[in-house]
């Protein structure tokens, strides 16, 4: 279950806004070519394992030793050894780990004004402990990671686990008409929609890797995130 930081808050509002990661608040979103220069050998392999095995990392099928050293035999290393494990993992982490610049000041609007901030995210376990250990997760009260939870989006189960905790830290009843989730893939905001909550579509901040959505706004997403929190009566000023 996700690990609440269960500190005294008095929000000035009931709503909980709740961000996906990687696309949303992340800056980047094709790490590829970083892994690929550590690791060598034909771009395109590289490329398919890192992705193909990627979902089962982020559902905790995998472990992240059996995860990078596919990754490394699918390049030119072969068997890495534990030290060249650590040091993909934590490349990866920093990579994923840049928060865009426009996500962190929203947050940080929001954190100002005591509004229930969190994370719900398709990643690895390891990535979920480096988040909780980053400066600004502090304005967060909690994340739920799928690799701990072993269910991912769009999986109805994870958005219930989402309102389940939300409800245990506020000590009422889970309202998913009080949940703001934004996500940069569509079958994940409308999976969430048909459980109640109030969901919407963020425009990837990195267009590097084309989302699930044809038409993408030509706006960024923590502008359009700005006025819907804006037209609910949440405050950012």
């Amino acid at each position: 279950m996700a690990r609440a930081r269960r500190r005294a808050q008095h929000p000035v509002t009931q709503l909980t806004v709740v961000f996906d990661f990687g696309g949303v608040l992340a800056a980047r979103h094709n790490p590829v070519p970083v892994i690929h220069r550590e690791v060598g050998g034909d771009y395109e392999a590289v490329r398919e394992v890192y992705w193909g095995e990627r979902k089962k990392l982020d559902g905790g099928e995998i472990s992240l030793e059996d995860y990078w050293r596919a990754v490394c035999e699918a390049g030119a290393i072969g068997a890495p050894t534990a030290d060249e494990i650590a040091d993909l993992a934590d490349l990866d982490d920093r990579y994923w780990g840049e928060i865009a610049a426009g996500s962190r000041e929203l947050i940080h609007d929001l954190a100002r004004n005591e509004v229930r901030l969190a994370i719900l995210s398709n990643t690895n376990a390891a990535f979920g402990d480096y988040l909780r250990r980053q400066e600004w997760f502090e304005v967060f009260e909690f994340a739920i990671i799928s690799a701990e939870e072993k269910v991912q989006k769009p999986d109805p189960e994870i958005f219930e686990i989402l309102l389940d905790v939300i409800a245990h830290e506020t000590g009422g009843v889970a309202k998913p008409g009080n949940v703001i989730f934004f996500d940069d893939l569509q079958s994940n905001v409308d999976a969430a929609r048909k459980l109640g909550i109030d969901a919407h579509y963020w425009p990837r901040n990195d267009r590097t890797l084309a989302s699930d959505t044809a038409a993408e706004p030509d706006r960024p997403g923590w502008e359009i995130a700005r006025e819907i929190l804006t037209a609910r009566g949440v405050p950012l000023g």
